[in-house]
């Protein structure tokens, strides 16, 4: 009877990091084109965002709407948040492009979902539309121009 326990036990563990293994699977891929979708976000989900809060200890940084800055699902990528944060995303949609910062999690989104700031998506379709079929490839990060936050200074040991 014991040994039908542990079997279960292991079996269901083993199927938990299967399926832990496929959900975070998607890799930051510089410079490739994928196809996905952006929705918008404002108010209440500008506070403390969560590359800052979580990789910075600075949970206090409050987006601003004017910022073009983005959120995706850090759990579909390899690595989390140090994949995915502060990384630049170029989107396209409707022959328009915009370029955004990583700096927050949409656990509600898509493993291809980009949730844009207000300002961002407005270059994109208007707010009316809510969701924008888009392309999206990740990019360096312009250094002239920029709309969010600087990155943050390296840690030290």
């Amino acid at each position: 009877m014991q040994f039908s326990q542990i079997s279960i036990f292991i079996f269901a563990a083993v199927v938990a990091i299967l399926a832990t293994t496929v959900e975070a699977g998607q890799n930051v891929k510089w410079g490739k084109a994928a196809a996905g979708k952006s929705t918008w976000f404002n108010g209440h989900d500008l506070k403390g965002v969560a590359c800052y809060g979580d990789l910075e200890n600075n949970s206090n940084v409050n987006a601003q709407d004017s910022w073009h800055i983005a959120a995706v699902h850090m759990a579909s990528y390899t690595g989390g948040e140090r994949a995915a944060c502060f990384e630049c995303v170029k989107i396209t949609a409707n022959r328009r492009s915009v370029v955004v910062r990583i700096i927050d999690d949409c656990a509600g989104c898509a493993p291809n979902q980009i949730d844009l700031t207000a300002s961002a998506f407005k270059i994109l379709a208007p707010l009316s539309q809510g969701v924008v079929k888009t392309s999206y490839e990740f990019v360096r990060c312009p250094t002239s121009g920029i709309k969010w936050p600087k990155s943050p200074a390296p840690k030290s040991n």
